[in-house]
């Protein structure tokens, strides 16, 4: 009688814990789980992890890629997780994927989670797993601690020189890909200029840069618009000597043309492009001049999404007339 008591309770408490760990994962399909992804796509899994019960979910990156996880704990109710994008810039815990072709995994406690597994370079078929255990009351084993990002610097930079005569103009094209940037900057020096720092100031939304001396080349950016060919207006302009632009987050799939437009003055001019792919609240390298450079925290959303802080003004001007002379594209 006392051995069919003991296995009695022996099976409630099989019966019990079976029932918590099938609850860690109540609001989602079950894992394991393989889709393909490509560069700068994303795929979200709703996560309920509850009881004393907590789970681990892990990414394996194919060979040549690295997935990412972005977790945030969704404090409503089921089927309520914002969109990838918003996971991804307000995610209460990440991972990186150790390397390409590694793995990237996070511990989730109790509660509703919204997990964002992107693909930050290559493509292939993300294999996705969700292991639940149970501890036994107590502390729940803490999470690792998310690591503050240093600095972006560049992704890429990318430099072009010509020569202008007064009223001259030369255009350059820039095509932001599908994977996004975070902010796309252009910084003019002409002839003359030496090793003079660059100073960007501010005045009434207008930024001014360089000091006195000729000649003054002036910048102008606009949007799937070439003023080559085409009546262009734009907000991104900026006057000579020593002119810089920035734009932040700028449109996927979109060309950005800029113009070098020599307004006084004739000589030789060197234009910097550099891109950058930062995530979060990042402190962003920008202005970098041959002697300093001066940093700048901009507020990123995510990467593409068209926001954020950049120098454009709030007075839209037309391309100046000029004469377009032939640039090199290499």
């Amino acid at each position: 009688m006392k051995k069919i008591w003991y296995t009695g309770i022996a099976l409630l408490i099989l019966i019990v814990c079976a029932l918590v760990v099938s609850s860690a994962s109540a609001y989602t399909t079950d894992f394991p789980k393989s889709y393909r992804l490509w560069q700068g796509s994303s795929a979200m899994h709703e996560i309920g992890v509850s009881g004393y019960c907590g789970s681990q979910i892990t990414v394996q990156s194919p060979y040549g890629a690295a997935f990412d996880l972005y977790a945030m704990k969704n404090y409503g109710s089921p089927g309520t997780c914002p969109s990838n994008e918003y996971i991804m810039s307000h995610y209460d815990k990440f991972a990186y994927a150790s390397g390409l072709g590694g793995t990237a995994t996070l511990y989730l406690d109790q509660g509703l989670w919204c997990v964002v597994v992107y693909a930050r370079s290559g493509s292939g078929t993300a294999y996705v797993t969700a292991d639940t255990n149970c501890f036994p009351p107590g502390p729940i084993p803490p999470s690792p601690p998310v690591p503050i990002p240093g600095p972006c610097s560049p992704y890429k930079t990318v430099d072009r020189s010509g020569f202008l005569y007064p009223g001259q103009a030369a255009v350059y094209g820039y095509y932001i890909p599908t994977d996004g940037r975070s902010q796309i900057e252009w910084i003019l020096t002409g002839s003359g200029s030496g090793s003079t720092p660059i100073i960007v100031s501010s005045m009434a939304g207008q930024v001014f840069s360089g000091s006195a001396f000729n000649p003054n080349f002036d910048i102008y950016v606009f949007k799937d618009c070439n003023p080559q060919y085409s009546y262009c207006n734009t907000n991104y302009y900026a006057n000579g000597p020593n002119a810089y632009v920035s734009i932040s987050n700028p449109q996927r799939g979109s060309t950005y043309y800029v113009m070098v437009y020599a307004r006084s003055g004739s000589g030789s001019y060197n234009l910097r492009m550099n891109s950058y792919k930062c995530f979060g609240d990042t402190p962003i390298i920008v202005a970098s001049a041959p002697v300093v450079a001066t940093s700048s925290s901009v507020a990123i959303s995510s990467v593409g999404t068209g926001s954020g802080a950049d120098t454009a003004v709030t007075t839209s001007v037309a391309a100046p007339t000029a004469e377009f002379v032939p640039v090199s594209t290499e």
